[in-house]
């Protein structure tokens, strides 16, 4: 698969993500966010066991994970990290509309490339400085005004950006040593389905009757964003570098207030409007825009 390629199975993700926040958010007016998300990838697990059982027959991930306990861990960390940014955003979603979840979530572009330099010595382009301040000013007018509850809910999905981005590192660092995308996306997703239903059976009273009522949201956020999704997320970003994925990714942001505006009627204002713009503009700076337009780099290395 070429470069170009994967960049165009991630713009498939991105418009699988973007609708699924409407389901996210409609699906809970009859279940908790747990049940929810535990039903959601107990779906998208079952849906991915065929073809991740097709390329456990030629290649076992268990075998080498066995032999690598370090690999193993980041595997159960790639899991955990899903879980953490999945519950932060479906719980946003309480309280913030789709629009804002759906830009907010888009902040682990910069989030990205700051904390693999940290992690590295890899140099900020200067046009990463740039979509940088350009996003985050955009995320502001974006949230910055609303309802204390809308303004919590943005908190959340703020603070989820820190698992989506730890989670974007994670699979461009494992799928340099294996190439196991569907069976790697079975175990992110089922540890996420282990760990919501321990959550949900604390936390929350779900019933059949609530269940019911969801089953085409659980179908669409199951089915097409976790099997397909995040499958086709791993397949992609193995021939792409984390940076360039998360700005790629970022674009479910577009989708997702499109879709809260087709199927939902949501409506965004004018403030909200240029946020949204700031940050797809600064998604177009940092992956179409010639490195050499804005050369300056930073000079810290971490030795």
């Amino acid at each position: 698969m070429t470069r170009n390629q994967a960049h165009l199975l991630l713009l498939v993700v991105t418009i699988l993500w973007g609708f699924t926040f409407v389901a996210q958010k409609t699906g809970m007016e009859t279940l908790g966010p747990m049940s929810f998300s535990a039903a959601r990838y107990l779906i998208g697990s079952i849906g991915i066991v065929p073809i991740a059982f097709f390329e456990f027959r030629k290649n076992s991930i268990v075998i080498i994970l066995r032999k690598d306990r370090l690999l193993a861990l980041k595997a159960f960390g790639l899991g955990c990290f899903m879980f953490c940014g999945i519950s932060l955003q479906q719980i946003a979603l309480q309280y913030t509309n789709i629009a804002n979840a759906a830009f907010l979530t888009a902040l682990y572009v910069p989030a990205v490339p700051f904390i693999s330099w940290v992690l590295s010595s890899n140099p900020i382009k200067g046009k990463i400085w740039l979509a940088l301040i350009i996003s985050l000013f955009g995320s502001w007018m974006l949230s910055g005004s609303g309802t204390v509850l809308s303004q919590w809910g943005d908190l959340l999905v703020v603070i989820s950006v820190f698992f989506w981005a730890g989670h974007i590192i994670l699979i461009s660092n494992i799928t340099q040593k294996i190439n196991m995308p569907f069976q790697l996306s079975f175990i992110q997703s089922f540890i996420c389905f282990i760990l919501a239903l321990c959550f949900a059976s604390v936390l929350e009273t779900p019933t059949l009757m609530g269940f019911t009522p969801a089953i085409p949201e659980l179908i669409i956020a199951g089915f097409f964003s976790v099997t397909l999704g995040f499958s086709f997320q791993i397949v992609g970003q193995r021939y792409s570098d984390p940076t360039a994925s998360a700005f790629i990714l970022s674009l479910e942001s577009v989708f997702g207030a499109i879709a809260g505006w087709l199927l939902l009627s949501q409506i965004i204002g004018t403030s909200s409007l240029i946020g949204c713009a700031l940050i797809f503009l600064a998604v177009i700076i940092a992956d179409v825009v010639p490195d050499s337009w804005i050369p300056l780099r930073s000079k810290w290395r971490n030795d």
